[in-house]
């Protein structure tokens, strides 16, 4: 079992979805203030809880998986590169404990709500066999990085009305996205009974519903410019609008794998770490009028 195998098992690049959003918790808790010692067990904790969460999906989808070619033929699980006994239930455990270690260093409230994270990243391949809606629990899912990422710093509950914007934002935009990219599967996934929306609706139908959730979340981003009115947020709103919507032009309604990956990478990769620089810029500017 090779190193590259469990980042690819684990899909680590995937990360770059969630990162932002979590790291735009701790900013909002500590504002100005740079804690680096917070923000590497931030960055330790949501890595690992989203592996925990794919390695659990890989385990519980092997068997449809290994029954999905091409797109998946190749994967460590199905490829046999990676076993199942001694390499995904181990990895799931070590992955599982290292998160649990990493909110333990945090502090008491976070190691205290971690279980419910894991339940919650544990669940989310459940929920394709429950309901076609499952793209919004898988949203909430990553979007209750957010909210960690706030209390890693500053362990009670909130009321900073930004900080439930930005978890809705987070959500709504990972939910959407997802809905995008079970395009491709749609054929096997009806065949199999697994639900999502494609399935459900059909991938025009779909797509509609997956448009109005990317309108709905860049009207919450506008409405976080409310507590940030800083040139600097809004001028990240432009390229994050354009972004969103290439994401919908580009894609194939026949479901081309091709434009599938062009949107669901190529436009989404960018999209919360530019809303994360505006945080922070912004966060800069109001502490210097400020002081």
């Amino acid at each position: 079992m090779k190193a590259k195998d469990i980042v690819d098992y684990i899909k680590l690049e995937h990360t770059v979805f969630d990162l932002p959003f979590v790291f735009a918790g701790t900013v909002i808790a500590s504002g100005p203030h740079v804690y680096p010692v917070k923000i590497l067990l931030v960055l330790v904790a949501t890595t690992f809880a989203r592996a925990t969460g794919m390695s659990v999906n890989r385990i519980l989808g092997r068997r449809y998986d290994a029954i999905n070619p091409p797109r998946k033929r190749d994967w460590a699980l199905v490829s046999g590169k990676i076993s199942m006994r001694g390499g995904a239930i181990a990895l799931t455990v070590a992955f599982a404990l290292i998160f649990e270690l990493a909110t333990l260093a945090l502090n008491r409230l976070v190691l205290l709500l971690s279980p419910a994270v894991l339940a919650l990243f544990i669940a989310d391949p459940i929920m394709k066999r429950i309901t076609a809606w499952r793209h919004y629990f898988m949203g909430s899912t990553i979007g209750v990085g957010v909210l960690g990422g706030y209390l890693a710093v500053r362990p009670v509950f909130p009321a900073d009305p930004v900080l439930y914007l930005t978890f809705i934002a987070s959500s709504l935009w990972i939910a959407g996205f997802d809905i995008i990219y079970v395009i491709p599967d749609r054929e096997f996934d009806i065949r199999n009974g697994l639900k999502t929306l494609v399935t459900k609706y059909g991938v025009r139908k779909a797509l509609r519903i997956s448009e109005i959730t990317h309108a709905v979340t860049f009207l919450d981003l506008v409405a976080i410019a409310f507590y940030y009115p800083t040139w600097a947020y809004v001028a990240v709103l432009v390229p994050i609008l354009f972004l969103i919507v290439f994401q919908h032009v580009s894609l194939d309604p026949g479901g081309d794998p091709r434009s599938v990956r062009r949107s669901f990478l190529g436009a989404n990769s960018f999209i919360g770490i530019l809303f994360f620089i505006g945080l922070v810029v912004s966060t800069w500017l109001l502490n210097l009028v400020a002081i």
